[in-house]
């Protein structure tokens, strides 16, 4: 079923202001528009006050309207003849059908974040394109599709800057188009998969070709260079050892308990998400991990400037929020501050691919190169499968060429001598 309006921006002399296109039935397409009066500023761009805006200037036109005419008059209404937009926008919430399916009869539920995640990529991404007005499930096809890959695949990333400022960036990458479509082909899939339409358009049509950037590692000299560098606040520097020492991914850090800490040994068991507070590890993966001594001088650190000390409270603590761990962009910020503090600036960040994440990469890789064996690092990651670490293995980035050829050498000069022997 169709939506009863789509919110669009324009630009007038008073500002940029939210503004209503509602669906006519008789024509079939977006017809009357109406200001919503709503200024698009803020982080969220009071979008949520312009859809209330919209939504009850349409209950006045509906007033004029038979009830045949209405776009939410529910005759003949089945999942093909749903309008794609609506049927998109309903199957990625927490109490659809699919997601009903997924927790209760697979025993597998989707994680509120990634039900979040596909439901905001149908609002930024699926249903601004043009091509999908007036399209049901049913009627969707694989040259509708094309035409939205393209278009989808010429998107400009828009950020919005605390100030309100938006800034266009480059177009999306390949691998973020992929996982806008994918979120678009399990709906369609799942209606496939109950015989609510026939054909799938989705069949052979493939992906946005894509070029996975490999993450960046630290070398050993950076990584040694995090012991010996002065410490400008002892929670980021703890991160970053955390991080590349230990291997912990950002939640896991999050997540870590002062009761996890005991006799040199982390146990990794718990796992912090905004939206779903302390669970396990990603994947189950409960290990131990052995604490190098300058980890445990920093976690010594910690111990005695936090607020509290009980097992149960976070290593990481939030001095603004009691009882709950530092936020995302702590990390986030505080890993840009300390590879800065290592001499790798912004810039040089964004063409090594140096994250937070980098820092498990940066664990994996440099204890390779120790000698370490693939079993014992797959133990102490928390990897179920041998190719999975391998992703995390980035050999190549940190040789050290000058050793690579004393040892060549070396080797060389005792083979001469073997055979002139």
């Amino acid at each position: 079923m169709r939506r009863p309006f789509t919110l669009y921006k324009e630009n007038t002399k008073s500002g940029t202001f939210w503004y209503a296109r509602f669906w006519d039935e008789a024509s079939q397409r977006y017809k009357h528009s109406r200001s919503t009066g709503i200024l698009v500023e803020g982080k969220k761009e009071r979008r949520y006050e312009a859809e209330e805006t919209a939504r009850k200037i349409f209950e006045e036109l509906a007033v004029t309207q038979t009830p045949q005419d209405l776009p939410n008059n529910p005759k003949n209404k089945t999942v093909a003849n749903t309008f794609l937009i609506e049927y998109l926008t309903n199957f990625w919430t927490a109490n659809s059908e699919y997601a009903q399916f997924k927790r209760d009869v697979k025993k597998k539920p989707l994680t509120p974040g990634y039900i979040d995640m596909n439901h905001e990529d149908v609002r930024r991404h699926v249903e601004p394109y043009s091509g999908f007005d007036g399209v049901t499930v049913g009627s969707l096809s694989k040259a509708i599709l094309k035409k939205w890959l393209i278009w989808l695949s010429g998107r400009k990333i828009i950020r919005h800057k605390k100030d309100g400022t938006v800034i266009e960036g480059d177009t999306i990458t390949g691998r973020r188009a992929n996982i806008v479509i994918q979120a678009v082909r399990v709906a369609i899939r799942w209606a496939v998969d109950n015989e609510e339409i026939l054909v799938d358009p989705f069949r052979k049509l493939g992906e946005v070709s894509e070029t996975e950037k490999e993450k960046g590692v630290l070398t050993f000299e950076e990584r040694k260079q995090l012991t010996e560098l002065q410490i400008a606040d002892y929670r980021t520097r703890l991160v970053m050892l955390l991080g590349s020492y230990c291997g912990l991914r950002r939640g896991e850090m999050r997540g870590l308990q002062w009761g996890d800490i005991a006799d040199g040994i982390i146990t990794v068991q718990h796992n912090f998400l905004n939206k779903e507070g302390l669970k396990l590890p990603k994947c189950n993966s409960v290990r131990k991990v052995p604490v190098t001594s300058a980890v445990q001088e920093l976690l010594d650190t910690a111990r005695k400037n936090a607020f509290n000390t009980s097992p149960e409270s976070y290593a990481l603590e939030s001095p603004q929020i009691s009882g709950k761990p530092l936020c995302n962009n702590f990390f986030r910020d505080g890993v840009v501050k300390e590879l800065e503090a290592l001499g790798i600036t912004a810039t040089q960040q964004r063409e090594r691919f140096l994250t937070c994440h980098s820092l498990r990469h940066t664990f994996i890789t440099l204890a390779q190169l120790s000698g370490i064996s693939d079993v014992e690092i797959r133990a102490l990651a928390g990897h179920k499968s041998e190719k999975v670490m391998k992703k995390y293995s980035h050999v190549p980035q940190v040789i050290d060429f000058n050793a690579a050829r004393k040892k060549l050498e070396g080797n060389g000069e005792t083979g001469i001598k073997a055979v002139n022997g």
